[in-house]
C-alpha cells in the first residue's frame, strides 16, 4: 500500500544524512518516477524533504524538522534496540523490522559512537539452534494464523513421542525454556495445551476462522501451576567432580552440594517426559540417579538397549 511506503520512506529518512533516488528505489523496489511523486506527497503532507541536485544529490528531511530525542539515554536506546534485534532474529516480522527502523530515529548524531560501543559488550540471540530458515517460516506462519484468526492444522508429537494430527486455535507465541512455544486451543484434546515449536511439522492453514477464547497464557500458567497439571518428578542425581561446572551452567550454582568426597549432589524437580530420559542420559556414566526408583530402572533399560546395539558380534 501506498502509505506504508509512504511512512517506511520518512523512518527511513530519518534515519540517515542523505539518500540517493537509486538507493530509495532499490530498496523499496519501485521506479525512480515513484520516489520522485512520494517526496512530493511527503513535502505536500507538512514534511520538509531537501532535495539535492546532482551526482552526489539525494534527499533528506530537515533537520530542523526531526523530534526532539533528549528524553531516551544511551543505555536507554541500547536496551530497547538489542531486544527488537534479538527477537528479530527469529522472528521474521516487518513490523518488526519497522520499530527498529523507528528507535534507530531516535539516535543523536553525537550518541552513535557510544552507542557503538555498548553494542561490542552485549550481545543477545535468541535464534533456534538449526534449521533457522524453517523455523522463520514456521514462525511467520504461526504468527499470521494467530493475527488472523485462522484455524492450524498440525502434525505434533508429544512428549511421550506420539505424533498425532492436531488442529489449533492458535493463541500467543511465548519464549519459555529456552525455546519457542505456541499457546493454543486443542480441537482434539478440547482444552489448551502448549506446543513446543521444534515438535511442530507439516503445518497448514485452513480457511476455517475461530473466535478467539477468553483465556490468556498467564490465565493459562497459573491455572496449571494452581491444579498441579504439569506432572513434577523430584530427582536426587549424583555427578562426577569433573562435572560441576557443567552442572552449575545448566542447573544453577544454588542447587549443587558437594560431599566429602567431593562428588556432586542435586536435588531437582523435573517434568517426567521423554526429554527427561534423554536428558538424563546425555551425562553418560558421569550421572548416577539416585532416586526415585522408577527412574533408575527406566535409565537401566534404555542403557541396557544402547549397549546391545554397540556390542553385537
Amino acid at each position: 500500500m501506498k502509505i506504508d511506503r509512504l511512512l517506511s520512506i520518512i523512518i527511513y529518512l530519518l534515519n540517515r544524512n542523505l539518500v540517493s533516488a537509486r538507493e530509495l528505489a532499490d530498496h523499496f523496489e519501485v521506479s525512480h518516477r515513484t520516489i520522485q511523486r512520494d517526496m512530493e506527497t511527503i513535502n505536500a503532507a507538512g514534511i520538509p524533504i531537501v532535495t539535492i541536485q546532482g551526482p552526489a544529490g539525494g534527499y533528506s528531511i530537515m533537520d530542523t524538522w526531526k523530534m526532539d530525542r533528549q528524553l531516551l539515554s544511551v543505555d536507554d536506546l541500547f536496551f530497547i534496540m538489542t531486544s527488537l534485534s534479538s527477537i528479530s532474529k527469529t522472528l521474521p516480522d516487518s513490523k518488526l523490522r519497522n520499530s527498529i527502523e523507528k528507535v534507530q530515529t531516535l539516535v543523536r548524531e553525537h550518541q552513535k559512537e557510544a552507542l557503538s560501543e555498548r553494542e561490542e559488550k552485549l550481545y543477545v540471540d535468541f535464534s533456534m539452534i538449526g534449521g533457522m530458515k524453517q523455523n522463520q517460516e514456521l514462525v511467520a506462519l504461526v504468527q499470521h494464523a494467530i493475527e488472523n484468526h485462522c484455524l492450524l492444522q498440525v502434525e505434533y508429537t508429544s512428549n511421550k513421542l506420539i505424533t498425532q494430527v492436531r488442529k489449533l486455535e492458535p493463541m500467543t507465541l511465548v519464549f519459555k525454556w529456552r525455546g519457542w512455544y505456541l499457546y493454543a486451543f486443542c480441537r482434539l484434546r478440547n482444552d489448551f495445551r502448549l506446543f513446543r515449536m521444534s515438535r511442530i511439522r507439516n503445518p497448514q492453514l485452513l480457511k476455517e476462522h475461530f473466535s478467539r477464547k477468553n483465556k490468556s497464557f498467564k490465565d493459562f500458567e497459573e491455572e496449571s501451576e494452581v491444579k498441579g497439571k504439569v506432572k513434577m518428578t523430584e530427582l536426587l542425581l549424583k555427578f562426577d567432580p569433573f562435572m560441576k561446572p557443567v552442572v552449575e551452567d545448566f542447573m544453577g550454582a544454588n542447587i549443587v552440594q558437594t560431599t566429602e568426597s567431593n562428588e556432586i549432589i542435586v536435588k531437582i524437580s523435573i517434568p517426567e517426559d521423554g526429554w527427561l530420559y534423554g536428558f538424563l542420559l546425555s551425562y553418560g556414566p558421569y550421572l548416577e540417579v539416585l532416586s526415585p526408583p522408577h527412574i533408575r530402572a527406566i535409565l537401566g533399560e534404555m542403557s541396557q538397549k544402547i549397549h546391545e546395539k554397540y556390542v553385537k558380534s
